[in-house]
């Protein structure tokens, strides 16, 4: 569906955009993470034909951003993270205005486009919770039915693709989880590429995550991937029982596939030990430490492999730079 190779983007002699590549397939959620400054914004301008970059190549929907910018802006519904919305319109007219144009000629007469038009209008209202203040003034909202108006009208044509940026800024606790289940829902029929400063949203909702920092991609992939790859091996936390002696740390390092033993604690009762196990990566780990206790006799209370948090990603990879970029 989305296809950047090797791109650039430069204001005068300021590059924003260094060398990225990246594709996102179909029914995928993808999380645009960075610093202020990483060039999150600059990418998502591209995407949507905004701007146009200095350097490599970008297909959208199967559709050459040079070539067809508009059948790539007929795909795309784009929200920025300052709703574009007409103050002076209450909801409806605001959104029947947007359904006017995205569905040319349908006018207020009948016929199919017509019809289509009404459906796309009253499934926006129902699915961004605007029934209440439909005809309400849009000066007189909160920020937060300002934020779910203009995602109305991202999703109000059916596109293939859609664009997000800061899509839950300004919402409530309860709002924020109502937009998060629609993200995953229309994830279920769309590409989503979504940027946000909440980390927890990224977990909550997308299939992958990019890291973006200086302009460059650093990091791609699931969190457990790229954690994983930061830290290049698995580390299991083990909770034992046992009646007799207890195991020592050589008899830990002899569990095939253990590197280290990282930490090492017994009880003071003399009949429990903890211990943090750091483990090559390779399928079966969890399986070694089980057929090893159960080889000498001992019970496992738990077992758990510890997860490197995307708050501890991002910040090792984008630690000190970014100022300066869009």
């Amino acid at each position: 569906m989305i296809d950047l190779e090797r791109v650039g983007k430069r204001y005068g002699a300021f590059e924003a955009v260094h060398d990225v590549s990246f594709s996102v397939g179909g029914h995928e959620i993808v999380g645009l993470l960075g610093p202020n400054g990483a060039g999150k914004t600059t990418i998502m301008k591209i995407l949507t034909c905004f701007h146009f970059p200095t350097a490599g190549s970008v297909t959208v929907n199967g559709f050459d951003i040079y070539q067809d910018a508009l059948s790539i802006k007929r795909s795309i519904g784009y929200l920025p993270e300052n709703a574009p919305v007409y103050a002076d319109l209450t909801v409806l007219e605001y959104l029947d205005f947007i359904a006017e144009v995205r569905y040319p000629g349908s006018g207020r007469a009948g016929g199919e486009t017509a019809r289509i038009r009404r459906e796309r209008l009253d499934w926006a209202i129902l699915e961004c919770g605007l029934g209440p203040v439909a005809n309400r003034s849009i000066s007189k909202l909160s920020k937060g039915f300002r934020q779910r108006t203009g995602l109305a009208q991202a999703i109000l044509h059916d596109p293939a693709i859609l664009i997000l940026d800061e899509p839950t800024s300004g919402l409530d606790p309860n709002q924020i989880i109502e937009i998060r289940r629609l993200i995953r829902k229309l994830g279920r029929e769309k590409t989503v590429i979504l940027s946000t400063h909440i980390l927890q949203e990224v977990e909550a909702v997308c299939d992958r995550v990019l890291i973006l920092n200086e302009g460059k991609i650093v990091a791609e992939g699931t969190t457990e991937e790229i954690g994983r790859g930061m830290r290049g091996e698995d580390v299991f936390v083990l909770e034992l029982k046992f009646a007799g002696s207890s195991p020592t740390e050589s008899a830990l390092m002899g569990i095939p596939g253990v590197s280290r033993v990282a930490r090492f604690e017994l009880e003071s009762d003399g009949q429990r030990l903890q211990a943090h196990l750091s483990m090559t990566q390779s399928a079966g780990n969890a399986e070694a430490i089980f057929d090893w206790a159960v080889s000498g006799g001992y019970k496992i209370l738990s077992m758990t492999r510890q997860r490197v948090s995307l708050e501890d990603i991002f910040t090792s990879l984008t630690s000190g730079g970014g100022a300066g970029r869009e």
